[in-house]
């Protein structure tokens, strides 16, 4: 199948083909943003230099099974008064029949349970992209290991392998290298050891934050999974995201009003200079997002929030 055929794969933020989309109101926040403290190109302080000649006001720092993009971003913003920091991480998990990332808000980076649980996950990680890697070159697809590093510069995800796959000549773009070898269903993929999203959950949740549910376009069986996840204490889901047009997002705006959880949303930003990339200010939720997600946090937590940034509330 060409993937720019799948209907999954024409809302996703790596596709080069589907045009970027906005929201009609002035874009002030993004709380999905990757530095290269996991798959993105950007530093955290390169990444806040750019943000701060944009319309954002308030972002969400949540690179994978890493905080130190976040504490580093936060401090970086302190010379920018009109920019605020939410110290977040996005998780990945899945049940028996499909991945769902969680992204985590308002969390303490400092909570040392965390911070184990990330360091064994970073290394699950690296095990699960070199069998992918291993896998590429037992189907004639080879790829070098070195390069991947090379390219990661740090935590090491599957972009970083479909980047050097298209160095390589095996595929044209990240989505493609997605959608025939390294996605869920690629035959190449080789996962990690399973998180499910309810243990995600009590990870956010034993941190002080709030958890959404990230790119939902990813997940099947949708509606089964949040009514399991609603009970867990849930609190938001991705409606004003990657490249989704008004069907798509009318339906997850719908699941947001039936469940009772903050519509979100970003960009999902790693600055991988690809076309129709959807850039810092061109996507993102309604300006009042954040404080509803911190009000979930406070009915949860109390005053045991992980961390309230100064310009939220």
């Amino acid at each position: 199948m060409n993937p720019s055929s799948n209907p999954r794969s024409q809302s996703s933020r790596y596709n080069p083909t589907s045009p970027t989309v906005s929201p009609e109101w002035p874009v002030e926040i993004d709380l999905h943003l990757h530095t290269t403290a996991s798959d993105g190109t950007l530093t955290p302080k390169q990444l806040i230099e750019q943000i701060s000649k944009t319309s954002l006001r308030i972002i969400a720092i949540t690179d994978h099974d890493a905080t130190i993009g976040s504490d580093q971003a936060i401090q970086a913003a302190s010379t920018h008064k009109k920019l605020t920091v939410i110290p977040g991480i996005e998780l990945g998990t899945a049940t028996d029949d499909s991945e769902l990332h969680m992204l985590g808000y308002f969390i303490d980076t400092s909570d040392m349970k965390l911070q184990s649980r990330l360091k064994q996950f970073r290394s699950e990680r690296i095990q699960s992209a070199r069998a992918t890697v291993d896998r590429l070159a037992s189907i004639n697809r080879p790829v070098s290991w070195r390069r991947v590093v090379e390219l990661a510069g740090g935590s090491i995800g599957r972009p970083h392998i479909a980047r050097a796959m298209i160095e390589a000549g095996h595929v044209k773009t990240i989505a493609e290298a997605f959608d025939r070898f390294i996605g869920e269903k690629g035959i190449a993929r080789v996962p990690r050891p399973k998180l499910h999203p309810i243990d995600a959950l009590e990870i956010i949740h034993s941190a002080g934050g709030v958890a959404a549910i990230a790119h939902p376009r990813t997940v099947n069986h949708l509606s089964n999974i949040i009514k399991k996840l609603v009970k867990a204490g849930l609190a938001g889901i991705e409606v004003y995201a990657e490249k989704y047009q008004s069907d798509r997002l009318n339906a997850y705006l719908d699941m947001a009003t039936k469940y009772n959880l903050v519509p979100c949303g970003g960009t999902d930003y790693h600055a991988l200079g690809t076309k129709n990339e959807s850039l810092p200010g061109t996507n993102g939720p309604p300006s009042d997002t954040a404080l509803k997600l911190l009000t979930r946090a406070i009915d949860i937590h109390g005053s045991n929030v992980g961390h309230i940034p100064v310009g939220i509330g």
